[in-house]
């Protein structure tokens, strides 16, 4: 195995050496190499390529929801297109960029109502309150605030920017860190050692849409993967990096390469971690890697295509989730506080009053997820609960 830095090219002693992930952890990648980069080098690296990364891919990693493997998901602002701001979280989830404050002058002072995306944001308000009104009770004034549920009346833009030389650095840095675990020695990808260690050096990679690499693809997966095909018969070492099943590359690593042919792949789910058992299929040679630098295998069109039917699958399946969740609470609520006696059938007016809390907590999610207006929305959540008692 190597034991030169890929990105200073100065020998790692054992004290020096780091564990480096191949797919960066911001991103949701796991297995790590050793013997790769030197402990500074990584930093650095982390500190600008692998943040330039994970800067451009926000906005999918947190709509797509990924898992860490350790640190936390930084969540970022939007703006729906019907001017609403928000940030946005793991998951799709949308909170409120700030509390929303509306002050009303009555006599010997105001009132004061106050809108906020969770506790920890309206206590934090409250604190900030109580320094001009000493008298404000912060927990007992959370303790009885009224939760309810609210949705964007826009949507959002999923912004797909991805290239730039922080970005691109990564990338190989990734592709590279795959054909070290492999056994390649670093030495031989000459292509990508310049483009690490180069400012002005070319870029090695391009986008490639022509057609699948990949087998066994599961349908409408935003995976990420890695893969290494190191080919006598062509004499290159080529790579194949994947994000979110959308951006797909490939990277020219080396040339000249001579021995046994070797060929390793790396892809995982990136919303759990949980590693996928793929082919990748780098069959090019020469002639096609001139045709990919030329970006004559890139094809726009089919790349949105492919992000629409990726990130429709998820908001689907996340809009299930929410419509269980929302079901659930609604129903929760309205048996807690329909007046019922536990462990007791309901009284008429019990089971009247049930329905009534059920309507008004679950409506917002009629409204929104079935455009419906509130008399639809009502009628909607009634005959809901009434079939839901009703098969019970």
């Amino acid at each position: 195995m190597s034991s030169i830095c890929a990105i200073c090219g100065q020998g790692i002693a054992p004290a020096d050496d780091s564990r480096e992930h191949i797919l960066p952890n911001a991103i949701g990648g796991r297995r790590t190499v050793g013997n790769f980069l030197h402990g500074d080098c990584n930093n650095r690296a982390g500190q600008t390529w692998d943040a330039g990364l994970e800067k451009q891919l926000r906005p999918l990693a947190l709509h797509i929801g990924i898992k860490r493997q350790s640190g936390k998901n930084l969540r970022m602002a939007v703006t729906t297109t019907a001017h609403e701001d928000f940030l946005l979280d793991v998951g799709g989830k949308l909170a409120m960029a700030k509390p929303v404050v509306e002050r009303t002058p009555v006599l010997n002072g105001e009132h004061i109502d106050v809108m906020a995306g969770s506790i920890s944001q309206a206590r934090e308000f409250l604190k900030a309150l109580k320094r001009e009104y000493p008298k404000v009770n912060v927990e007992a004034t959370i303790a009885g605030a009224e939760s309810q549920r609210r949705y964007a009346k826009g949507n959002i833009n999923i912004k797909l920017n991805f290239g730039g030389p922080s970005s691109g650095r990564s990338l190989v840095k990734s592709a590279l860190a795959q054909a070290h675990y492999a056994g390649i020695p670093i030495e031989q990808c000459g292509d990508a050692l310049s483009y690490l260690r180069e400012t002005d050096a070319q870029p090695c990679f391009r986008f490639y849409d022509d057609d699948d690499l990949v087998d066994g693809r599961p349908p409408n997966m935003p995976l990420h993967c890695v893969a290494i095909d190191a080919n006598p018969a062509t004499g290159l070492i080529l790579g194949y990096v994947e994000y979110f099943g959308i951006h797909r590359i490939v990277v020219c690593l080396g040339r000249d390469y001579t021995s046994n042919r070797l060929q390793s792949v790396y892809a995982l789910d990136p919303r759990t971690g949980k590693e996928l058992q793929v082919a990748v299929h780098i069959d090019l040679d020469a002639k096609d890697i001139r045709a990919i630098y030329n970006c004559e295998r890139v094809n726009v069109k089919k790349r949105l295509e492919v992000a629409d039917a990726i990130l429709s699958s998820i908001s689907s399946a996340q809009q299930t989730d929410e419509g269980k969740h929302v079901v659930r609470e609604s129903l929760d609520f309205a048996w807690t506080n329909c007046g019922g006696v536990p462990g007791q059938p309901l009284e008429t007016e019990h089971l009247d009053r049930l329905k009534e809390l059920f309507v008004e907590r679950s409506m917002s999610w009629w409204k929104h997820v079935k455009g419906l207006d509130e008399t639809a929305a009502r009628q909607f959540a009634l005959a809901y609960i009434e079939n839901l008692l009703a098969t019970a």
